[in-house]
């Protein structure tokens, strides 16, 4: 090697580890992660313990609820902070938006209206709402039942999707008069649809009364106000006002007397 290109390597391997040392020492960018506020987007999803679907339950997130970043995880999983309750969990990131989720909301247009737990009338009553209370639905279940969020509770329950209006001013309205029926027969199927192979909800009995809110060839939907139940009633089967005693039925009458030996057999006065 050329004794006077010697100095000239010497300056470039020396320029060369200066450089990777200046590199090693550079800071690494911190990634940022997402400002928030940020916006549920599905109807219902649930906070975990951990970022995992086998994560234990905390509690419930509901369209429209605001949450705050705590932590961006690896993989899809962010943990957030309930903005309504202060409660931190995790969930699915692509369950938030940064962008506010418009929610739609019902009120209750009845005076007074039973949250159940369930989407039949027999379920166990959760709250009783009063009219014009503000509600969230979450999910529609099937015989025109749904499952909703009060407002002011956080409740989750079901109600008959025929006890609630879209707006408020319709949920004020009082109706001054309801057509009301009275079932006319010792027992009457209530279904849930208008034919008689349909599931059958519940039985009224003779002088039950029923509201009517629909009509179908023969068949009238009704609502059970005792009850809130919600379904189908053949029509013939129905008064407008209470009987005595059940169609078809013969009424009893008090026997009289026997006739005395001699006596004719009859009402006296047609004597």
């Amino acid at each position: 090697m050329n004794m006077r290109s010697y100095p000239n390597w010497t300056r470039i391997i020396t320029l060369t580890l200066f450089l990777g040392l200046v590199c090693s020492c550079a800071t690494t960018p911190v990634v940022k992660p997402p400002e928030g506020p940020f916006f549920v987007t599905s109807e219902i999803t649930y906070l975990l313990d951990r970022p995992a679907y086998g994560g234990n339950v905390l509690g419930p997130l509901y369209r429209g609820d605001k949450v705050e970043l705590v932590e961006a995880g690896e993989l899809a999983w962010w943990q957030v902070k309930l903005h309504r309750s202060g409660q931190a969990g995790w969930v699915r990131k692509e369950v938030l938006s940064p962008d506010p989720v418009a929610t739609v909301f019902y009120f209750v247009k009845e005076d007074t209206l039973s949250l159940r737990e369930c989407p039949r009338s027999d379920c166990m009553p959760l709250q009783l709402l009063y009219r014009c209370d503000e509600v969230q639905r979450v999910e529609a279940g099937d015989q025109g039942w749904w499952r909703v969020l009060v407002i002011n509770s956080r409740s989750l329950g079901w109600v008959p999707a025929a006890a609630l209006a879209e707006r408020r001013e319709d949920a004020q309205q009082k109706q001054l008069t309801k057509p009301y029926y009275y079932v006319a027969v010792k027992k009457l199927d209530l279904r849930a649809k208008p034919s008689n192979r349909s599931e059958v909800i519940r039985t009224l009995g003779v002088n039950d009364q029923v509201e009517k809110i629909g009509e179908s060839e023969g068949w009238f939907n009704v609502r059970q106000p005792s009850s809130g139940a919600v379904g189908w009633v053949i029509s013939r089967h129905l008064d407008t006002l209470p009987l005595v005693f059940p169609r078809g039925m013969p009424s009893k009458k008090k026997p009289g007397p026997s006739p005395r030996k001699g006596e004719p057999v009859g009402d006296p006065d047609f004597i």
